[in-house]
């Protein structure tokens, strides 16, 4: 292996709040051998020295930035992580792509396909390679809710529910649409990108609802997104598939529930349950006109075969918990070997870019404005 291939990737955070010191600043103190925090920025100093409380080691090697200008400026700086509020996400991309950084964009990575398409353009035009931050596809429970409905166990699927619940009033900015928060963006991105993968091919015909109930913000905290098939295309026999976000769930259902041709599947992050029955060894059901014996209903005992997963190592907590720590190295791990070997990346700005579209007709539907600055808008 090269001197190169095998060199740690140089990273500069912007923004070193929750995301960027909670979640990316940590998972990197972790991965030492394949990433090295060189500078970090906040527009808040306090935070910005909040660098100090990492591992002696990483810390020592960490030079705090008074702006973003400087944090790009940083010779050592390779991958520049963009962990601002949402508001700030596209610009600060395009801006560290132009310096000829890597880049990794946390979510919602945009607020229309123009952010999106401006983003991929920069990429091209420097070189450079931009990650989305959808670590959230590589959660255990949803790769394996993704496998056993490929497998056809459950038949033909027809509907998926994703339900991220919860009961809780929130007052921060990201409850702020001026700084693009919500729920949509907050957490909406996450079930949106596994619902897609789910629905398959093909673009969904889209119903939303957003509504504000505890939230102290302007921005919405209960979202309810319906995609379904096209007819006439090739998302014709697509899935159903229904997403809830609420902050007025005080009686949670399962994250998941998959309704089938031939079963179900029904859990959480924790514990998955299906089941199927084998219509080959049932006896055929041609329709009969004929009034049933006893005016009775159709009825008959169905052969349930069974199968249940739980998670290797520990699951999500949910929406609003810090993410799990597997998913976060998984997409890192990703990363650093399209970065150091040029690997394809598996999470690629096209296919997130599907899943922005998806957003952006949300909120044209309920008629909520785009942040200021957003391209397309």
């Amino acid at each position: 292996m090269s001197t190169q291939s095998s060199k740690p990737v140089g990273v500069g955070i912007c923004g070193f709040g929750r995301s960027g010191c909670g979640i990316h600043a940590k998972a990197l103190a972790r991965m030492g051998k394949r990433f090295v925090i060189k500078a970090v920025f906040d527009p808040l100093e306090a935070r910005r020295s909040d660098y100090a409380t990492l591992p002696s080691d990483v810390a020592a090697g960490i030079r705090p930035a008074a702006s973003f200008e400087e944090l790009l400026a940083n010779p050592e700086v390779e991958l520049v992580i963009v962990a601002s509020p949402n508001l700030w996400h596209a610009r600060q991309a395009r801006q560290a792509l132009a310096a000829g950084k890597h880049v990794l964009c946390e979510k919602p990575f945009g607020f229309t396909t123009a952010d999106v398409d401006a983003m991929i353009a920069a990429a091209k035009a420097a070189g450079r390679v931009l990650q989305p931050f959808q670590q959230r596809r590589f959660e255990q429970d949803f790769q394996k809710v993704r496998e056993v409905c490929a497998s056809g166990r459950l038949g033909r699927i027809t509907y998926v529910r994703t339900a991220w619940h919860g009961f809780s009033r929130r007052w921060d900015w990201q409850t702020l649409r001026t700084f693009g928060g919500g729920q949509l963006y907050n957490n909406g991105p996450h079930p949106l990108d596994h619902a897609l993968e789910l629905f398959g091919p093909g673009e969904p015909e889209v119903w939303c609802d957003l509504r504000r109930s505890l939230a102290s913000g302007d921005a919405e905290d209960e979202v309810r997104i319906l995609l379904r098939g096209k007819p006439g295309t090739e998302s014709a026999e697509a899935p159903v598939i229904q997403i809830e976000l609420l902050a007025t769930a005080a009686y949670p259902d399962d994250r998941w529930l998959v309704c089938g041709t031939a079963g179900g599947l029904r859990g959480n992050g924790s514990r998955l349950d299906w089941k199927w029955v084998d219509w080959s060894t049932m006896p055929e059901r041609p329709v009969d006109e004929r009034p049933t014996p006893d005016r009775s209903y159709n009825s008959e005992k169905l052969a349930w075969e069974t199968a249940s997963w739980e998670p290797a190592v520990k699951a999500d907590a949910g929406a609003g918990a810090p993410p799990a720590e597997q998913p976060v190295a998984d997409m890192y791990d990703s990363l650093w070997r399209t970065i150091r070997e040029g690997a394809p990346q598996l999470i690629t700005p096209d296919a997130v870019r599907r899943r922005v579209a998806v957003l952006e007709k949300c909120y044209r539907q309920c008629g909520v404005p785009f942040p200021e600055g957003t391209l397309g808008a």
